[in-house]
């Protein structure tokens, strides 16, 4: 493959983008029915609320996904590109367009809303296209694009751990949305590991599981959501790293150490800020 990359198919991303934003705006003025299940997990009595707003999250979400994954398609040699399967590519966009779609659903000012809405679409296009960029280590642009999409990762760890810490649900929901989030995120921060992907599945279990785990010890600190959800990507952000450098074989006590000030570093500041 030639260090030349053919240029990102504008169209298709206009169309993707040009169906969140119609989407967004659809929902805004239909209401949908609200369904209740009740079940009764480990002996005790659960409602599951399925109301338009995660209606609207899940079309929103597998638009893009959708969009993204016929983006992709069009890179170049795609099926030599590299050992990432191309579903990695869809977890950022997908996650990014489900918080926004979350939060544009949320009672607000029309000003703010279309402010949102357009913001939504910017951010939206910029991801999808940093995932081409990064599709393939061989790709010129692939060092900066795939250093934004790891900060949009931890970015939107934070801000999906802090929803749902503020969720308030049972700990049995809560640690069950911290675990796929958890995992999602670091299946695609792991990914870019030189390593059999099963590898990588495996490690992104093992995170997912003790972000998992420390959710449900967390629910019984009372602090506000953005203490809840920065405790929580701290946890996430030390085991992903160690995990990281486990799979590139450089883990030593100098990697350990410098995770670890950085970890204690911010839950200093978390504890002053939780007081």
């Amino acid at each position: 493959m030639s260090g030349k990359v053919r240029p990102l198919n504008r169209d298709r991303l206009s169309v993707l983008i040009a169906m969140l934003l119609l989407g967004n705006v659809l929902f805004r003025f239909i209401e949908l029915p609200e369904h209740v299940w009740e079940l009764r997990p480990l002996g005790s009595p659960l409602d599951i609320r399925v109301t338009g707003e995660w209606l609207l999250i899940a079309v929103m979400v597998g638009l893009v996904c959708t969009g993204t994954n016929l983006v992709m398609h069009d890179y170049p040699l795609f099926e030599s590109a590299g050992g990432r399967p191309i579903y990695i590519a869809w977890i950022l966009p997908g996650l990014l367009t489900g918080i926004i779609a979350y939060l544009l659903a949320r009672p607000t000012s029309w000003p703010l809303w279309i402010a949102g809405l357009l913001f939504s679409g910017v951010a939206i296009s910029h991801v999808v296209a940093a995932e081409y960029a990064a599709f393939s280590p061989r790709n010129p642009g692939y060092p900066k694009a795939r250093l934004a999409l790891n900060v949009l990762a931890y970015l939107l760890g934070f801000a999906l751990f802090a929803v749902i810490y503020h969720s308030r649900m049972r700990s049995l929901v809560t640690a069950t949305l911290s675990l796929l989030t958890a995992f999602l995120l670091a299946l695609d921060l792991l990914s870019v590991a030189d390593v059999p992907f099963r590898r990588v599945l495996l490690f992104a279990a093992v995170v997912a599981l003790l972000v998992g785990e420390s959710t449900w010890a967390i629910n019984y600190w009372q602090v506000s959501a953005w203490v809840g959800g920065l405790v929580l990507l701290l946890i996430f952000y030390s085991v992903v790293n160690v995990a990281h450098q486990y799979l590139l074989e450089r883990l030593n006590l100098e990697v350990v150490a410098e995770i670890l000030i950085v970890a204690a570093i911010v839950l200093v500041i978390t504890f002053i800020k939780g007081r």
